[in-house]
């Protein structure tokens, strides 16, 4: 697990950080099966043209949510 995750998880659970990181591998799990569902399921809709389209399009909108969301602490 990257450095910065587990640094993440010690200081939002500080006295539960490893539930917290079994969560957080959970998690990662549970995002990597439903995009390798989505991903089948589009490429069965649209072939491979639709799924490098599909993954840009949800690049630029997680993109936009980073830059409008994200609060810098500095």
């Amino acid at each position: 697990m990257p450095t910065g995750w587990s640094t993440w998880i010690s200081r939002a659970v500080p006295d539960d950080a490893e539930s917290g990181g079994g969560l957080l591998v959970a998690t990662i799990q549970l995002a990597i099966t439903v995009g390798a569902a989505a991903g089948g399921w589009m490429f069965d809709l649209r072939g491979a043209g639709g799924v490098f389209v599909a993954s840009g399009v949800l690049m630029l909108l997680a993109a936009l949510t980073i830059f409008t969301r994200v609060r810098h602490h500095g």
